[in-house]
This record gives structure tokens, C-alpha cells and sequence, in this order.
């Protein structure tokens, strides 16, 4: 009988093979290619389709999404092949669901948890206010039944789709594995099944010339099911069996290819629409395709998928520093794509909620209004890249404690930008903000692997280059704080000085975590981490009390107390890293 230590080194041992399995598999193009789809993700949800309409979007910035469905089925096929998953009950197992659970369902559900308190504390606990202002009508019981967050914000369609393709993959890739023509071919059969259903039933958004929601929240379950866009998937698994461009089981992509480029073509530069009018007004009109995500859309992407994984490499093995920070940061990035979908849905609602719009980048912007891009770039990006990494740690009280953390400084960082930069003066500020966010940009983008993964490292390397990489983060996480501060302070007629003091707790925070990182290889210890996160929540509850209670002639001694606490932060940690 094996003992408790070999049934140990058992378990070690399938974990390690899984590891090597899986890196055996992992695509550097795959998670190249996430990490552009994700800068177009946040791109298109900040501009409006004013200025997106003259863009040719269709053919290069509207891809992002059905290249995510595509890889999504490409990195399904993958995963059940590595675990040689060829039944029905391996396929549907406990393992697999779990993991879905981990990766998918339990972020969501964080997310959907801390967005409504956001939500609640913007709308002053009115939960009315908050419900019938953020996105009813278009809410919908309905849509909340299928996924749709009661703070909503963009992108959230896109969760549903991917909780339910949880459920049907392993029936896709069970098809495949039997009859992997007659699969394929199914999957556009079911999704221009889905299209004739909402065209023959659901038909006019406008009975009688008025606009009915209940239609419209009837077509959204439609929209916001994988069902929907199940081609995309379907040809994702199929390239999973063999991905190379001229391979002979792939010849009939080239001809979808060819039609879709066609259609959209027309649809982009021709306004080729089938519709069929039912009256004299321009709302007299039934769409036959709903959207621009379907089956005539889906193989332009494919192909482009299949072509970034024929010229670029698996891997990158290289001795270049340069190259090989930047491949790390791109496959970072491309891993974390998911929880930077979900940062981006918050911080756009929180958005939409200040400035009655997420689309803020409209036709007759000026130059400088690209910095809400950069800046939601580089915000969205870093912090949805640091997110999944608290998702990778085992200690759950820590990692609840980072959550806090999180959440509350995406919503000061969010609220505390966006208004501050609707009050930039270009002849004022262009230089340093220039200045800073090149700067960030080139710390959060190309170093944020080596930043947020240092202490976890086996490697002990002390060289120049690291030293050097270190105190450059530090620099540059002290040049963004700087700018958040000024823009804090310096833009608005009155800022509290609590979410000053979040904003210097936020870089104070990153400033430490690199220092711990670089001198004793180790996270915070849990006391330290406990003491400063309640700082964090005092002064969130006092920034909250002074913008929606009292007023800034009644406030100081609330502002001694906030000193009082840093200190006393401070004396603990001390003590804390010395008894």
C-alpha cells in the first residue's frame, strides 16, 4: 500500500506532467494575439461609432471579439486533447467544471458582488436610482437572468456567452472527436438556426411605429448566448486538430474567407444591409443577420488567427533581455485577458455613470482627448493583469484582503482620472502627462511581469540588469503616482483629502510591494496587510461621508484622524517586520 508521502509525490508528479503538457501546447501567438484583441476591446468602448463609422473598423478593430471566440474553441480542443478526454463522462468531469468554476465563474461573481456596492455607493445607496439609471430600460429581467450586472457596463454581453460555452464545449469537442465534418458543419446550422428564430418571432423592434423593450430584452437572451456565435467556436475546435494554412482539411476555409472579406467589404464601404422593409419609415425594417458577430463574419477572423499562428513563433527562446521582457509582458497580458475584461466593465460603468456615456472620444474631439485612451489603456491593462495575479494566490484571507484593496482603488483611480482630465489645460499640463504616461506605459506594458511575479521566482538572479529593472519600476510607479496627485489636487476646485490619501496609499502601496519583493522575497505579512487595508477603507468611508454628507468647512478634525491612523499604520509595520 502507498504511503501518504508517495500518494504526495503522485499527486506532484500528474501536477508537474500537466504543467509540461501544457506548456508543450501554449501558442506565444495565442496570447499575442489576446493582448491585442483586449487594447482593441478597451479601444472600442471609448470611441464612438461617430468616429469608428469613418475607421473601416470591420475589417481590423471589430475583430476582437470573434478572434476571441475563435481561440476560445482553438484553446478548448486543445485543453480536453491534452487531457485525453475522449468520453462523455471525461469530457463533463468534476476537474473540468471546477476549473471553470476557478477561472471564470467565481471572478464574475467577485466582480458582480463589488460592482453593485460601487454602484450603490456612486448612486447614494439608491438602489432605484442606480437600477433605472445605469442601463434601464434595456436591463430586463430577462438580462439579469442571463448574466447582465446590476451596475452594468460594456462588455458585460460577453459573459454570458462565455459562462454557457462552459456547458457545451465538451459536447462540440465530443462531436468532433466522432464526426468532425458533420460537427462543423452543424455548428453554422445551429447559429443561422438561431439568426431565423429572431428574425421569423422576434421580427420588428417597433410594432406600430413605438419601440418594445420586451422584444428587445427577448432578442438580447438571444444575443447573449454562445448559440449565437457558435461557427466562430466551432472553427476555433476545428483548427485545434491541425492549424496549418495549407493543410488539405483546411481548403474550405480559403473559400469562406473569400465571402466573408466580401461581405465586409460591403457592409463596411457599401452599407450592404439584408433587411426587409415592412413600411415607409426608416424603423419599418426587419434585419435578416442581427449584429456584425455571425457566421458571414467569423472565417475573415479565423483566417487571421490561423496566419498569426503560421508567422509567428510558438515560443520565443532568445538570450535578449529586450525581446524576452517583452514577449513575457505580452503573454501576461494575454493570459490575463479575462480579468482585464472584467476591470474595464467596472471602470466603463463607473465611467458611463460620471459623464453619461462610456463612448467619450466623439467626431470633433480634440488631439489631447486621445489621453482618456492611453489612460484607459494603461489603467484597464495593468490592474486587470494585477487582479489575475491575486487570483493565483492559495491564502484566501490574503487574497480577500488584496480584493478589498483592488476594488477600491479601481473606483478612486477611475472616478478621481476621468473627471480630473475633463479639466486638463493643453498649454498647462501636456508636457509632464506626455512625460508620465509614456513613462507608465513603459512600465505597466513591458515590466509587469518581472514587477508582480518577483517574489514567487526560484531564480535568485541578483544582476545588474534586474537590479536596474527594479529601481526603474519604482521610478516610474512614483512618476504615475505623481500624476495622479496632480491631477487630484492640482484639476479639481475641491478634492477631498481622503482620496488624496488613497491615491498616495495606492502608489505607497505598489512603491512597497517592490521593495518587499526586492529585499526579502516575500509578500507583506498578513498584520501589515490588515493595518493598512483598514486605512484604506477608513478614508474610502470618509471620502464617501465628505462628498455625499458633510461639507468641507466640518472636516478636519476627520483629516487629523487620518493622520492619526497613518502613523499608527506606520509604528505597526515597523514593529510588524522587527519582533
Amino acid at each position: 500500500m502507498a504511503t501518504k508521502k508517495q500518494a504526495s509525490d503522485l499527486v506532484l508528479i500528474d501536477e508537474e506532467r500537466d504543467v509540461l503538457e501544457a506548456d508543450k501546447d501554449h501558442f506565444f501567438q495565442i496570447d499575442f494575439l489576446k493582448a491585442a484583441m483586449i487594447f482593441l476591446v478597451i479601444f472600442d468602448h471609448i470611441v464612438s461609432w461617430g468616429l469608428k463609422g469613418d475607421m473601416a473598423v470591420e475589417l481590423w478593430e471589430r475583430i476582437s471579439i470573434p478572434v476571441f471566440l475563435v481561440i476560445m474553441g482553438f484553446n478548448m480542443g486543445l485543453s480536453f486533447k491534452r487531457h485525453e478526454a475522449n468520453t462523455l463522462k471525461d469530457l463533463y468531469s468534476w476537474r473540468y467544471f471546477k476549473s471553470k468554476i476557478i477561472r471564470y465563474i467565481m471572478p464574475f461573481a467577485i466582480l458582480y458582488g463589488a460592482s453593485t456596492l460601487i454602484g450603490l455607493i456612486i448612486y447614494r445607496f439608491n438602489f432605484d436610482l442606480m437600477y433605472n439609471m445605469q442601463f434601464s430600460p434595456n436591463h430586463g429581467i430577462p438580462n439579469l437572468i442571463t448574466g447582465i450586472m446590476l451596475f452594468w457596463g460594456p462588455g458585460n454581453w460577453f459573459i454570458p456567452v462565455l459562462i454557457q460555452s462552459i456547458f457545451i464545449m465538451p459536447l462540440i469537442y465530443w462531436g468532433f472527436t466522432k464526426k468532425p465534418i458533420l460537427t462543423l458543419i452543424l455548428c453554422f446550422l445551429i447559429e443561422i438556426a438561431m439568426q431565423m428564430i429572431v428574425f421569423f418571432f422576434i421580427g420588428t423592434l417597433y410594432p406600430e411605429g413605438i419601440f418594445s423593450y420586451p422584444k428587445y430584452h427577448i432578442l438580447s437572451v438571444f444575443m447573449n448566448s454562445i448559440l449565437f456565435y457558435l461557427s466562430a467556436v466551432g472553427l476555433g475546435m476545428w483548427f485545434s486538430f491541425g492549424h496549418k494554412l495549407n493543410a488539405k482539411r483546411n481548403w474550405f476555409i480559403w473559400i469562406l474567407f473569400t465571402i466573408s472579406l466580401t461581405y465586409l467589404i460591403a457592409y463596411e464601404f457599401f452599407e450592404v444591409r439584408f433587411i426587409i422593409e415592412t413600411g415607409p419609415n426608416p424603423w419599418d425594417v426587419i434585419p435578416l443577420l442581427r449584429g456584425d458577430y455571425h457566421f458571414l463574419v467569423f472565417p475573415y477572423s479565423a483566417v487571421l488567427v490561423l496566419i498569426i499562428i503560421r508567422f509567428l513563433p510558438q515560443r520565443i527562446n532568445t538570450n535578449n533581455r529586450i525581446i524576452k521582457a517583452t514577449s513575457n509582458a505580452i503573454s501576461q497580458i494575454g493570459k490575463a485577458t479575462y480579468h482585464i475584461l472584467l476591470t474595464q466593465i467596472l471602470g466603463y460603468g463607473i465611467v458611463f455613470t460620471l459623464l453619461g456615456d462610456h463612448y467619450i472620444i466623439n467626431p470633433g474631439s480634440v488631439p489631447l482627448d486621445v489621453l482618456y485612451l492611453i489612460f484607459a489603456e494603461i489603467l484597464f491593462i495593468s490592474l486587470g493583469v494585477l487582479w489575475y495575479k491575486i487570483d493565483q494566490i492559495k491564502n484566501i484571507p490574503r487574497r480577500i484582503l488584496y480584493y478589498v484593496n483592488f476594488f477600491l482603488i479601481l473606483a478612486v483611480i477611475v472616478v478621481t482620472g476621468f473627471n480630473s482630465m475633463e479639466l486638463i489645460n493643453v498649454n498647462d499640463v501636456i508636457l509632464p502627462i506626455a512625460i508620465v504616461i509614456v513613462s507608465a506605459f513603459v512600465f505597466l506594458s513591458v515590466n509587469i511581469y518581472f514587477s508582480y511575479q518577483i517574489h514567487s521566482r526560484r531564480d535568485q538572479d541578483k544582476s545588474m540588469f534586474r537590479r536596474t529593472l527594479y529601481l526603474t519600476n519604482l521610478l516610474l510607479v512614483s512618476l504615475l503616482l505623481t500624476f495622479l496627485i496632480y491631477m487630484a489636487l492640482a484639476l479639481t476646485d475641491w478634492t477631498p483629502i481622503p482620496v488624496g490619501t488613497i491615491l498616495i496609499y495606492a502608489g505607497g502601496a505598489l512603491i512597497a510591494i517592490f521593495i518587499l519583493s526586492f529585499v526579502t522575497k516575500k509578500p507583506p505579512k498578513m498584520i501589515t496587510l490588515i493595518i493598512w487595508t483598514l486605512f484604506l477603507i477608513y478614508n474610502f468611508i470618509l471620502a464617501i461621508l465628505y462628498i455625499t454628507i458633510l461639507p468641507p468647512t466640518e472636516i478636519l478634525i476627520q483629516n487629523i484622524t487620518i493622520v492619526y491612523f497613518a502613523v499608527f499604520a506606520i509604528v505597526m509595520t515597523i514593529l510588524d517586520y522587527h519582533l
